[in-house]
């Protein structure tokens, strides 16, 4: 049944039609207890969040889903995240739950793994922006190098026990913190804890204090705009670096999705005129956004929203007036290359499967 989910959603988002969602990206919170230079949630007033109630609402709303992303902010800040988690698991039946975290806090990670009712469901990400020195002085004093270190040791300690999933993201925000790429590989390799990495943006509308709410079109272009600290990095040798690494990495499905990452950011970054790796946007398609109240925003880079699923209906928000605009522009637009944006769309039209035949990995 969810390979049949599957096939129509493609056969959808090639058309131009308008599918049910099948990943969602739940910011929990815009709270955070991290201070860092590349992202703004922290300095954005909190305003209202979903209730474990309102949740529920809102996902019997959208339906039965193959992935839902957690995040923030920083979702552990949250009190209710278990519950959350629990209510999202039994309403929308998802095959997987991602959870991103800063790692500031251990126990509450482990507490939730232990306490969730499937954690094979889970998927933790941790994320680091370097070693030591780097990380803790762009994430501040309450969100250390070590405490992300702790998070990921218990968790990989729990990974046989419990069946889930744990990994790191690397955000290289300096060269610095590209620098630190290859220690903090080695760290992690040592715990079989796969690295990601990604390249700062310049920012964003979904987290830089001024740009939320609007259509941040300049920073969505053929090219990838990094943040201006990388500028004069060495980034076409690091991602050629990472594109060896990426065939070691454990799991399978995430080293041909990493690997269809890489190859567009380096066409990218290269100044490649017509990139390899255009997938049709599936936002407001197969990828739905929800931001903490209950809204709907369009992407990443434009977080003007369609309607609020707390309030509204379905019909209102997903086929109002609102919606249909906005996806005329997401078919008009350019084409970013966020990752968050990315994979969805590459795997929901199938863009990633042409590209590895082409490729032939």
């Amino acid at each position: 049944m969810r390979a049949v989910r599957l096939a129509l959603a493609v056969l959808s988002n090639r058309l131009g039609a308008v599918p049910r969602p099948s990943w969602c990206t739940f910011l929990v919170t815009y709270r955070c207890n991290a201070r860092c230079q590349m992202c703004d949630s922290w300095r954005i007033r909190p305003g209202d969040e979903l209730t474990v109630a309102d949740v529920a609402a809102v996902f019997a709303k959208i339906g039965r889903l193959d992935v839902v992303r957690l995040t923030g902010g920083e979702p552990f800040l949250r009190d209710d995240l278990l519950e959350i988690a629990e209510t999202v698991r039994r309403v929308s039946a998802p095959l997987v739950i991602h959870i991103t975290t800063n790692g500031s806090f251990p126990q509450r990670v482990v507490d939730l793994a232990r306490q969730f009712s499937k954690p094979s469901l889970l998927r933790f990400m941790v994320s680091f922006d370097g070693l030591a020195d780097e990380h803790d002085r762009n994430r501040g004093k309450d969100v250390t190098f070590e405490l992300a270190m702790a998070t990921v040791r218990y968790l990989a300690e729990l990974r046989s026990t419990l069946g889930l999933e744990v990994s790191a993201n690397h955000t290289v925000i300096s060269p610095r913190s590209l620098e630190d790429h290859a220690g903090l590989r080695r760290m992690l390799g040592e715990l079989d804890v796969d690295v990601h990495s990604v390249l700062a943006y310049e920012d964003s509308a979904m987290y830089g204090a001024k740009r939320r709410g609007t259509r941040a079109e300049d920073l969505i272009s053929t090219r990838y705009p990094l943040h201006p600290l990388l500028n004069g990095a060495d980034v076409l040798g690091f991602i050629d670096r990472e594109l060896t690494a990426s065939e070691g990495l454990r799991n399978r499905t995430l080293r041909l999705g990493k690997r269809y990452y890489l190859h567009g950011l380096h066409d990218r970054l290269n100044g490649a005129a017509r990139p390899r790796f255009k997938p049709p946007c599936v936002a407001l398609r197969s990828h739905v956004r929800l931001l903490p109240d209950g809204r709907v925003p369009v992407c990443q880079f434009n977080t003007q929203t369609v309607g609020n699923l707390l309030t509204e209906t379905w019909e209102q928000v997903w086929h109002g007036s609102a919606a249909r605009a906005s996806r005329a522009w997401v078919d008009a637009c350019v084409g970013c290359w966020a990752e968050c944006e990315v994979m969805p769309s590459a795997i929901y039209t199938a863009d990633i499967v042409r590209s590895a035949l082409l490729r032939g990995t």
